[in-house]
């Protein structure tokens, strides 16, 4: 019976790792000081929507978003940042930064998907958190 309560822990304790999407009274937007690059539209531009999920699974640090290779924002859990960019295709990553821990091997395992944008086009993309597979970036309807 003691094995069955440890193993019912584990499975909580593993279930509050994955994120989720944030409800829409918990959906935000990062301060203009973490919104770094991709952010004044031009005429033919497309946009990128990348929001992060919520949940306890990273929250303490910032997931920075890559377009290009180029750091473009980061944002904390629930935040959702808007970009603007050239039509044509991009690279939109992510990764963990900041100091201690959420720094470690700092952009040396970014997760990465290709994108191909029409003039006008908007494409939105989800940062999650499994225990299994770690950081992810996904198209996404959301």
């Amino acid at each position: 019976m003691r094995h069955a309560w440890i193993l019912a822990a584990c499975s909580i304790a593993i279930a509050g790792c994955v994120t989720k999407p944030p409800r829409p009274d918990q959906l935000r937007q990062p301060p203009a000081d973490r919104l770094l690059a991709f952010q004044s539209p031009t005429d033919g531009d497309a946009t990128i929507v990348v929001t992060r999920d919520v949940g306890m699974s990273g929250s303490g640090c910032y997931g920075a978003i890559f377009i290009d290779g180029k750091v473009a924002a980061k944002v904390a859990t629930g935040e959702r940042a808007t970009f603007h960019v050239p039509a044509g295709e991009h690279i939109v990553g992510t990764w963990n930064t900041g100091s201690g821990l959420c720094g470690y091997r700092e952009g040396k395992d970014r997760r990465e998907v290709s994108t191909i944008l029409k003039p006008g086009d908007e494409k939105r993309f989800r940062i999650t958190i499994n225990p299994n597979s770690g950081v992810e970036i996904t198209p996404t309807t959301l």
